[in-house]
C-alpha cells in the first residue's frame, strides 16, 4: 500500500511539473507575436529601443495629480488639418490626408483634452499651423526614422520656433509609431494612454498635463504597411 502511494504521488508531481511548462511555453508565443507599439522610449511587445526623448527643461508636472475615467473631451473639434507646413521636406512633401488619417487625429486630439479634463486641466486649443508641421515631421520619419531630429538634426522646439512660434516660453513634442493592431484607433491609443500613464515626471506625461501650454498641433500619417506615425507639438 506505501509503495502504490509513493507510485500515485509522483505521477501527480510530473503532472504538474507538464502542466506549468506548457503554460509557460504559450505565455511566451503571445508575448513574441504581439503587436508593435512605441512611443519615444515606451516600448510594448518586441521591438527596437526608440530614440530617447530631447525637451526642453522649462516644463512642470502637476505634482499629486490623480487621473479619472469620467471626463468627457470638449466638443470642439479641429476645424483645420493640413497636409504639410512649413519646414525641411527633403522627401518631397506628404501626400493628402486620408479620412481615416483625419479621423485618427481627431480622436487623439480629443482622448488628449479628455485626459486633461479628467485631471481638472483646461483644453489645448488646436492650432492648425503646429498641426501642418507635426505631419511633415510624421512623414519625414516614416523616411528617415523614428526621431525628434530627423531628418535635419535641429531640435524639436528649434522646429517649432521656426514655424512661426518664436518667442515661446514653453514647447513640447510627444512622437508615437503604432500597428499593426485590430483597428489603427487601438494601437495609437495603446500608445496614448501608455504615455498619459507614465509617472508625472515623464517627459510625455509632463506634455499632456502640462500648465505652462496651451496650443497643439497633431500630424498623423500611415504608412503603406499599416504603421501608424504620429507627432504631437505644443506650445505656449
Amino acid at each position: 500500500m506505501e509503495a502504490g502511494r509513493r507510485v500515485w504521488l509522483l505521477i501527480a508531481l510530473l503532472s504538474i511539473v507538464l502542466l506549468s511548462a506548457c503554460g509557460a511555453k504559450s505565455t511566451d508565443q503571445i508575448a513574441s507575436t504581439g503587436p508593435a507599439v512605441l512611443a519615444n522610449n515606451v516600448q510594448v511587445a518586441r521591438q527596437p529601443a526608440a530614440t530617447p526623448s530631447t525637451v526642453n527643461p522649462g516644463h512642470r508636472s502637476i505634482p499629486g495629480m490623480q487621473r479619472g475615467q469620467a471626463a468627457q473631451a470638449p466638443a470642439t473639434q479641429p476645424g483645420n488639418i493640413p497636409a504639410t507646413g512649413p519646414g525641411s521636406d527633403p522627401y518631397g512633401p506628404p501626400p493628402s490626408m486620408t479620412p481615416e488619417e483625419i479621423q485618427l487625429t481627431r480622436q487623439l486630439f480629443a482622448q488628449i483634452n479628455s485626459d486633461r479634463a479628467a485631471a481638472g486641466l483646461y483644453p489645448y486649443v488646436w492650432n492648425a499651423t503646429l498641426a501642418g508641421g507635426a505631419r511633415l515631421h510624421s512623414w519625414n520619419m516614416f523616411h528617415c526614422g523614428f526621431s525628434h531630429t530627423c531628418p535635419d538634426g535641429i531640435p524639436q522646439c528649434d522646429r517649432i520656433a521656426a514655424e512661426g512660434f518664436a518667442g515661446f516660453t514653453d514647447c513640447g513634442e510627444n512622437i508615437g509609431y503604432a500597428g499593426p493592431f485590430p483597428t489603427p484607433w487601438l494601437g495609437v491609443y495603446k500608445i496614448q494612454e501608455s504615455m498619459a500613464n507614465e509617472p508625472p515626471t515623464g517627459w510625455h506625461h509632463i506634455h499632456l498635463f502640462s500648465t505652462t501650454l496651451h496650443r497643439i498641433g497633431i500630424g498623423v500619417y500611415v504608412d503603406p504597411s499599416g504603421f501608424i506615425w504620429f507627432t504631437e507639438d505644443m506650445v505656449s
